[in-house]
């Protein structure tokens, strides 16, 4: 388990399993729903998306008769859809046979996999909380979670993708630059400071 704590005077105390270090802003840059970190002040964590990819070495079964598989299959979220979200390519593995990746909502049983492929060869689940539950009339959290204290994840609110990730970024350099230069208002990514920056990765 890691910790954030404000010192008294400002800054930040950042204690790990293996050290204890004090920094004047700190940076979370990762989804807090899912990291072992307290905080002084508790942060309202929306509801994430459990989501299952399965990847599956193997041949794909004929999905409509008749038909050649697309090579990404989509559905749409409806009481007749499959029971899996996707099924898109992914490459081919050493034996030759293709690599497929399973999205679904659920883990996929023997029998769902069997009726999607012949001759699995090998089959691995990542399962995970990948995606925001998107609700419109929830705002938006803000970056500045306190004075010097910023969550780069605080923009998946609004979309879950790596570019999204990507404007978080900027924002949050940008809002801890003014923050440590003492600048209040807007800020451009002008004439930002450059030294030595020290990182703990929690």
């Amino acid at each position: 388990s890691s910790g954030i704590n404000a010192e008294y005077g400002g800054g930040y105390k950042v204690t790990t399993p293996t050290s204890s270090l004090s920094y004047d802003a700190v940076v979370l840059a990762t989804p807090l729903h899912d990291a072992d970190i307290t905080l002084d002040s508790p942060v309202p964590l929306p509801a994430f998306q459990r989501t299952i990819a399965t990847f599956v070495e193997g041949k794909l079964r004929e999905l409509v008769k008749g038909e050649e598989n697309p090579s990404d299959i989509l559905t749409t979220v409806s009481p007749h859809a499959p029971f899996f979200s996707s099924i898109g390519t992914k490459g081919t593995a050493e034996s030759g046979a293709s690599i497929y990746k399973v999205f679904s909502s659920s883990p996929l049983t023997s029998a769902q996999l069997e009726s999607l492929f012949s001759d699995m060869k090998d089959v691995r689940v990542v399962d995970w909380h990948a995606y925001p539950d998107y609700n419109v009339s929830a705002p938006l959290p803000s970056f500045q979670l306190a004075p010097g204290l910023y969550h780069l994840n605080a923009i998946e609110q609004a979309a879950s993708a790596i570019e999204m990730s990507c404007i978080g970024g900027k924002n949050v350099a940008n809002l801890a630059w003014a923050f440590l230069s003492g600048r209040e208002g807007p800020v451009s990514g002008e004439g930002l400071c450059e030294g030595t920056v020290q990182k703990e990765e929690l």
